[in-house]
Parts: structure tokens; C-alpha cells; sequence
């Protein structure tokens, strides 16, 4: 289709050459001009290869020939494009010079979505919100109507609000009319973020009218069932519609959810886990949840299951080979990180592997591996996410010395640098310590107030009150610590005169149980966590509250990997596709996951907030992008010319360039 579209394009060009004509029309010069139709066709072309700086530069050159108000117009498309092509620089310079252009209201209102589309790639939600008062009215443009709902899609989900994101959706949704494509996409994007959200939170979050939005809650609470008896869920899909019959959810839509495949009975699976050694707990903890999502398929549908002992890491090639000699269509584990990469270096690795943990190395990759584990590596780069979308800019890090802590402070401190954030301050602590005010007051620079104190004493000769202070250009403490160190830290830091500085921390912190007489010591606390956790008494048959009653150690210190057991079973229908659309998730009882371009699975966390010792979600973490790793993992925050949506796969509504007002219908 892009080929027959460039011919046509150049077929126009060339007759309304060969015409001698352009479609400039004959008004005043202090009118907006339309732009000659060759020079418009060949911005097309460019935007349509991607080349958005070199469209960006073309119309800045035009603009710079024009009278006002075409000139500002010009410009505003030419910020557009800047924006796309990831220069927030130029863009940002052009929108503040056009900020006093006001004479048009359609131009104020595009010039709004853009100005907050750089506020939001800077991380500066509450701007971006401000920016967005009052919305358009009915009779604005419907372009400039559908970016408006867009905009704050992205705005609500990057602030961990899924559910007004969702709403938004829901809005644009309509707003597309017969653009049955577009809708497919954000039908399939809004159920996806609903269904990123625990069911306890869509069974409390019950929204007041429309009607649409609470049909989509429970269409997704179906799609989190993840069923996969095609007639189960062709029943359950039928009720649904029986119980909103007007819904403007689309067939396909439907229809695409009953052609998933799921695992079958002549599937074979090889589970490659140790028995004994130092993993074996941890192993446990996986298979056990790894069999109670095989449960849940009817038992004619159930694959087959081999279990393998891969306590030796000498035994891992053999192991494998043998798995396959006996039929193994699809293989999980092996556990050891060794061993995953002893698999990495095989050149042929002809059936799918789901390995139970990630190598250090982003360099390794097969097509046929996939990495899954809970890195505590993520959770940092979440909790830096977290701090600067909430707006903080500097920081404070406070991790127990080892490698545990170093990893964690290490990719906290490259994701919070990505962003744009400083460190003011970094410190390691002894975790087998109990008294950690020496690290606190180097700290918080209250040694060095310390001695300003007492080298004033000296020069004046007399002793002086004094009362040594904290540092003041600190936004916030990121502290890696166990729960028992936290409870210690928490207080301490206190003590220090730190106890107003907000601290943000990673699922370590919380044993996963309410244990509120204990976690009171922790003040407030946010942290970022498997949504699993947080379920109650919702959440199918998969819950912990569901679990607990056939394994009392859902609720134990191995919780985590119960979840990632869950998913280790549901993703084995999924990888294929997670593989092959990159914007794609999956949403999973570890998290949302989702596929880098090395094969590694990224968790999607939930938001959680520690308080008078009770935790609970106060948002869901958004995906976002950061540059640097070879796997692309992620990228800087969007800086696109619309604001995407966390797995891109929201298409563009149409082309945002909004025409002069001579030319718009």
C-alpha cells in the first residue's frame, strides 16, 4: 500500500506540473497560504519514510518566507515534527516563541497539546495536566478533539492512574467513528491497560457513567482469566455481550481473543528445575505455581509435563538433550544463571526456552531463549521512573554494601541519570550492623555541619547552641534494604531530621504480608511490587487468597515466585507473539511483561504505598523507554510528536497537522 500511495503522489505531482498549476490561492498576503502542492507532497514523502528533522527543516525554510499567520502555522507543524524526530531542544525553543500567538483559537488548541506532549517528555506531569484546562469544546476540530483525549490517556497512565487512562480510551474510541482499523487498536490498548490493574482494584474502582467503560472493566477481568477452553471462554465472551448488548466493542476484537491458542494435550513441556542445593526453595516455589496454572486447564486439554533435576550445572547440556530425545516440544528453566548462559552459547537451539533467569551479559541472545526472572535491576529502574514522574530531580541513595546492594544502586542510579536526575549524595550501609548513623549523617551532610559548627566555636573562643542540620537539596531517599533493615533504617533516618524527605524504595522492603505492628516502624514508605500480592479475595482461582488453601506458602517469603511460576505456564502460548509485536504485553500475576529486542522479559510493577503499616497500590508503573543497552530495552521518555501509548501500539488517529483555517472543511 505504501508503494501505490508514493506512485500516486508522484502522479499528482507531475500532472499538476505538466498543468503548470499549484493550488495556491489568489487572497491577501496577510492570509494564510496554502503551502504549492509539490512542496506538500514532498513533506509527505518524508514523513512517510520517517524522516521527520528533514520535514522539520523544510517548513521552518517556508516559514521563514511567509507573512503571519501562515509563518507561526508553519512553525507549529515544523514543532510537531521536531518532536517526533526525539529533538525536544529545537522543538521546546519553537513552541515558547510561539506562545504569544493567540489570534486563532484552533491554534491555541494544538499549540496546548504540544507544549504539554515536550512537558511530558521532561517528566513534568502536573505542567502537562495544567496545560490541559479547559478541554476543547464540542466544536473544535475533531484532529485537535482526538489528540486532546490522547494526550491525557498518556498523561494519566504515566501517573500510574490506569483506570482514567482507560477512560480516555474509551472517549477516543468513539471519537474515530468509522475508522474501524484505528478502533480495533485502541479497543485492544484499553483493555490491556484494564487488564493490567488487579481485580480488586476494577471491582472497587467502579466508574459512574458511561456505561462503556464499565463493560470494557469487565470484559477485561474475563481476558485476566486468561481461559483456555475455547468454549469456556466463547460462553463467558457470549454472557458479556448478553449483558451489554449496545457495548461498541468490535467483533473482531472479540473474535481475535477467541483465536488465541492455548497449551493442548499434545504438548510436551520440559520443566528443568533443581531438587537440591541452594535453589531448591526457590524452585519450589515456581513449580508449585507452574502446576496450579496446569490445573486450571481441563484436563483433556492439559499438556504434558517432564520434570528434569538440574541441581548440577554439569548436567545442563545433557539434561537438555535428553529433553529433547524424549520429546520436548517446549522447555522451562533452567534456574542457574550459569546454566542459562551455558545454553546461550549453543548455536542450535531449535525448540523454545523458557529460561528461568536472566544472564548479565545483554550481549547474549538466541531467537529461541527467552530470560525471565524477577532482577531486582528492574525494580530499581521503576522506582527511578517513579520518583521523576512524581517530579523529583535529585536524589538520595542509601544501599547495604555487597553486590546485592551495588546492582541495585548501580541501575538505579543509570536509569535516574538517563532521566535527567542527580545524585547529591550516595552511601552503603553494613546490613549486619544495627547502628547506621554514620552512613545517615555522611548522608545527609550532617557531618560536615558538624564540623562548620565546631570550627566556629574555635575562632570564637566560646561554646555556641548549635543545632547540626540535614542537607536541604535532596528531593528524595532511594533506600535498598530487607524488611528487618528498613524497619531499623527508617527510624534513624528520622532521628537525622530526614523524616520529611520522601523515600522510594523496591519490593525488598515488604514481606508481602500485612504485618502492620512491624511495618509502622517503616512511617510512609513507597516502593514498587508484584500486583499479586495486593490481591484480595478477587482474582479468580489463581489468587493468593484462592492459593493459600492448597499452599500455605502463597502468603510466605517465596510469594514472588509463585506468581512467576503462574506466568512461567501462561506465557509459554504468548512468547510468540510478545516476539513478534514489540508494543505488545502480557498481562501476568508478576507484572505486565513484555519482550525486549534481546529476549529478556520486563516486569511492569504496581505502585505501592507503605502507611501507618499497611501497604496498598496507589498506581500501576508505566512502560517507558531509556537508551543505552543493546537489547533496547527501553528509551528516553516519549518524545514523539503524540503522546504513544506504553506498548505503541496505539496508532495515529490521522496525520496531526492541523491545515491553515482556509483550507479545513
Amino acid at each position: 500500500m505504501q508503494i501505490d500511495r508514493r506512485l500516486l503522489l508522484l502522479t499528482l505531482v507531475l500532472f499538476l506540473v505538466l498543468q503548470g498549476c499549484t493550488t495556491t490561492p489568489k487572497i491577501a498576503p496577510a492570509e494564510p497560504l496554502e503551502l504549492p502542492a509539490h512542496v506538500r507532497l514532498q513533506i509527505e514523502l518524508m514523513l512517510e519514510s520517517g524522516e521527520y528533522a528533514a520535514a522539520a527543516q523544510q517548513l521552518e525554510s517556508l516559514a521563514s518566507e511567509r507573512l503571519s499567520p501562515q509563518r507561526e502555522w508553519l512553525l507549529l507543524e515544523a514543532t510537531e515534527y521536531w518532536l517526533k524526530a526525539g529533538n525536544q531542544t529545537r522543538s521546546l525553543l519553537l513552541i515558547e516563541q510561539l506562545q504569544s500567538f493567540d489570534s486563532d483559537p484552533d491554534f491555541v488548541l494544538k499549540w496546548r497539546m504540544l507544549r504539554t506532549e515536550i512537558a511530558v517528555s521532561e517528566g513534568d506531569i502536573e505542567t502537562a495536566l495544567n496545560l490541559m484546562e479547559p478541554p476543547p469544546d464540542k466544536d473544535a476540530p475533531l484532529i485537535l478533539r482526538q489528540h486532546y483525549h490522547r494526550n491525557m490517556a498518556e498523561i494519566f497512565r504515566l501517573s500510574g492512574n490506569l483506570l482514567e487512562s482507560a477512560s480516555e480510551l474509551d472517549v477516543l474510541d468513539l471519537l474515530l467513528e468509522q475508522d474501524e482499523e484505528s478502533r480495533l487498536a485502541i479497543q485492544q490498548l484499553l483493555v490491556q491497560t484494564l487488564a493490567s490493574m488487579t481485580d480488586t482494584a476494577l471491582s472497587m474502582l467502579q466508574p459512574q457513567p458511561p456505561a462503556t467503560l464499565i463493560g470494557w472493566m469487565e470484559l477485561a477481568k474475563i481476558i485476566k482469566l486468561q481461559i483456555t477452553d475455547a468454549t469456556e471462554l466463547s460462553t463467558q465472551l457470549a454472557t458479556w455481550r448478553d449483558r451489554f448488548p449496545q457495548h461498541p466493542a468490535l467483533q473482531p476484537l472479540l473474535a481475535g481473543y477467541l483465536q488465541q491458542q492455548g497449551l493442548s494435550s499434545e504438548d510436551h513441556i520440559a520443566i528443568l528445575l533443581p531438587r537440591s542445593g541452594p535453589y531448591a526453595k526457590v524452585a519450589a516455589a515456581v513449580r508449585d505455581g507452574f502446576m496450579a496454572a496446569w490445573y486450571q486447564q481441563p484436563a483433556p486439554q492439559r499438556p504434558t509435563l517432564q520434570f528434569y533435576d538440574s541441581s548440577e550445572l554439569k548436567d545442563t547440556l545433557h539434561i537438555y538433550q535428553q529433553a529433547l530425545l524424549q520429546g520436548a516440544k517446549m522447555i522451562v528453566g533452567p534456574l542457574n544463571k550459569d546454566a542459562v548462559r551455558m545454553l546461550l552459547g549453543l548455536e542450535h537451539l531449535d525448540n523454545p526456552i523458557l529460561a528461568l533467569n536472566q544472564v548479565d551479559d545483554v550481549e547474549l541472545y538466541h531467537p529461541n531463549l527467552f530470560q525471565f526472572g524477577l532482577a531486582p535491576e528492574d525494580e530499581a529502574r521503576q522506582a527511578a521512573e517513579r520518583a521523576w514522574l512524581e517530579g523529583h530531580r535529585t536524589a538520595l541513595i542509601l544501599t547495604p554494601t555487597g553486590r546485592w546492594g551495588e546492582r541495585i544502586a548501580r541501575s538505579f542510579q543509570q536509569r535516574w541519570s538517563d532521566l535527567g536526575g542527580q545524585v547529591m549524595e550516595q552511601q552503603h550501609y553494613n546490613a549486619k550492623e544495627n547502628d547506621f548513623s554514620s552512613p545517615i549523617r555522611m548522608l545527609l551532610n550532617i557531618n560536615e555541619s558538624e564540623a562548620r559548627s565546631h570550627a566556629l566555636k574555635k575562632l570564637l573562643g566560646r561554646q555556641l547552641e548549635t543545632e547540626s542540620r540535614a542537607r536541604k537539596d535532596a528531593d528524595f531517599i532511594f533506600l535498598a534494604a530487607r524488611p528487618q533493615k528498613a524497619r531499623q533504617l527508617r527510624p534513624q533516618l528520622r532521628f537525622f531530621h530526614a523524616g520529611n524527605l520522601p523515600i522510594l524504595s523496591t519490593s525488598h522492603i515488604y514481606t508481602g504480608v500485612n504485618q502492620a505492628d512491624l511495618d509502622r516502624d517503616l512511617g510512609k514508605i513507597s516502593f514498587v511490587d508484584t500486583p499479586w500480592l495486593f490481591e484480595e479475595g478477587q482474582g479468580g482461582p489463581l489468587s493468593r487468597n484462592n492459593l493459600e488453601k492448597l499452599m500455605p506458602g502463597v502468603k510466605g517469603r517465596y510469594a514472588r515466585l509463585f506468581a512467576m511460576g503462574i506466568d512461567s505456564y501462561n506465557l509459554l502460548t504468548q512468547l510468540q507473539d510478545l516476539q513478534t509485536q514489540p508494543g505488545r504485553t502480557f498481562s501476568g500475576k508478576s507484572g505486565s511483561l513484555y519482550l525486549d529486542q534481546s529476549n529478556r522479559l520486563h516486569r511492569l510493577l504496581a505502585w505501592a504505598d507503605m502507611e501507618n503499616g499497611s501497604a496498598k497500590i496507589s498506581g500501576y508503573a508505566p512502560r517507558m523507554e531509556r537508551p543505552g543497552s543493546s537489547g533496547q530495552t527501553f528509551d528516553t521518555p516519549r518524545s514523539s510528536g503524540y503522546l504513544a501509548p506504553p506498548t505503541d501500539g496505539m496508532p495515529p488517529v490521522t496525520d496531526h497537522t492541523l491545515p491553515p483555517p482556509d483550507s479545513r472543511p
